[in-house]
């Protein structure tokens, strides 16, 4: 009928039954009381008139020839799109048996003929409102879901602009490392997309987590120059090594990385901290296999890559083939063989002096 309470459209309701004459009773009992209706005299046709039109709420005869109403509920319930219209029978059901398996296909309830008009429409009633209530809740706690993932989406971008700044300042700051750390930057993300189409972390490596540690690994060494001491001839000196892991460690847990779970802060104080653990735990911290953060067991890679067969000032650099088997001789052992089996393949894309 189309008749609106409170300008609100009026539930719809769909009436299957095969005896026409119980269709055209609720539909007076119904529309009388200011409900729209569509009705169908099988489960096909009511299935007809679905795709054109959702219901708010089903009447449905139990026994009806070739699909009856227990399969129409089942395959309702089994649909995610119709799982929620709240499902009634309208029927002579005798038997407890009968009621447990109406109630086991989905029905939340059930109308007993010869139909009283009271009871039809409190029943139809309270279940409405029962599936409008469900329906705000969903519609809130979707509207919350984003809320809370658009302000984790602005916080992350703020970190990002954080961490860019910092990265901008060590620039300045320190101009003598700046292409090693645009090649960590650039190779951390590269390796990190290669290790994407391993089956062991294409669910761990999202294109969040890419983008991330392009920028976080160039900071892998931001300790150093918070510490500012001239480094110890011995590049593996513990106690210096030591000192950066905890200046940097410090900076970032003052940027709010401690207080974060994930993201691209967090991200940065694990390569910060962990990128000199060694795969076998002989390094600083004393970490071993996946102890080591995932990220920094690719910067250590990229990092180890890099500085070998980088211009150095005592001694001369490796070729590329050379820091490729540096990398390689040293798998299971300073680096992660996963990692390593990836960077053995993209070595060639990679950036170098």
């Amino acid at each position: 009928m189309g008749t609106e309470h409170n300008n609100k459209k009026a539930p719809m309701i769909l009436i299957v039954d095969d005896i026409s004459v119980n269709v055209t009773i609720l539909e007076n009992i119904l529309t009388h009381e200011g409900y729209d209706t569509m009705t169908a005299l099988s489960v096909q046709e009511a299935l007809t008139q679905m795709k054109k039109t959702m219901p708010d709420l089903i009447l449905s005869d139990l026994s009806m020839p070739e699909v009856d109403g227990l399969e129409f509920c089942r395959m309702l319930k089994s649909d995610q799109n119709t799982r929620e219209i709240p499902f009634i029978f309208i029927t002579v059901l005798n038997t407890s048996k009968e009621k447990e398996e109406a109630f086991l296909a989905g029905a939340v309830d059930f109308i007993p003929k010869p139909f009283d008009n009271v009871e039809v429409l409190m029943r139809v009633s309270n279940h409405l409102s029962i599936y409008r209530l469900r329906q705000e809740m969903t519609d809130y706690n979707r509207m919350m879901h984003k809320l809370v993932e658009d302000q984790k989406n602005l916080i992350e971008k703020t970190h990002i602009n954080v961490l860019r700044a910092l990265n901008g300042l060590l620039k300045k700051k320190d101009a003598q490392k700046v292409t090693h750390r645009s090649h960590v930057g650039y190779n951390s993300k590269l390796l990190a997309q290669g290790l994407q189409f391993s089956p062991r972390y294409e669910d761990v490596i999202t294109d969040e987590f890419v983008e991330a540690i392009g920028i976080a690994a160039r900071l892998h060494d931001v300790g150093g120059f918070v510490l500012n001491e001239t480094p110890p001839a011995a590049e593996d000196d513990r106690d210096y090594i030591k000192k950066c892991v905890e200046e940097g460690k410090e900076l970032m847990d003052e940027l709010g990385a401690e207080q974060e779970e994930d993201g691209a802060l967090v991200m940065a104080q694990q390569i910060v901290s962990c990128c000199h653990c060694h795969f076998d735990g002989t390094g600083y911290p004393a970490l071993s296999g996946s102890e080591i953060p995932l990220a920094a067991r690719i910067v250590a890679v990229v990092d180890g890559f890099d500085t070998v067969t980088a211009p150095g000032e005592e001694s001369p650099p490796l070729s590329v083939e050379e820091g490729v088997e540096h990398i390689t001789k040293n798998s299971g052992v300073l680096y992660d063989p996963d990692v390593v089996q990836v960077f053995s393949k993209l070595f060639g894309r990679m950036r170098t002096n």
